[in-house]
């Protein structure tokens, strides 16, 4: 069977109001750990055109 999930990410760095992507490539690595596969990453923008979140499409086969 194949379990399919769809993560929103949005982490925030401390410092900047860029998204952490170092916390981002955390995220996949705990998944790739854990099993899940990364399938697609999509980023989100608001009107201004700034990405403010990233949508993580995974899979799992079990």
């Amino acid at each position: 069977m194949l379990k399919q999930k769809v993560i929103e990410f949005g982490k925030r760095n401390f410092w900047s109001s860029k998204l952490d992507i170092e916390a981002l490539n955390e995220k996949i690595s705990q998944l790739n750990a854990d099993g899940w596969k990364v399938v697609s990453i999509t980023p989100n923008s608001a009107l201004g055109g700034g990405v403010v979140s990233y949508t993580i499409f995974v899979e799992l086969e079990y």
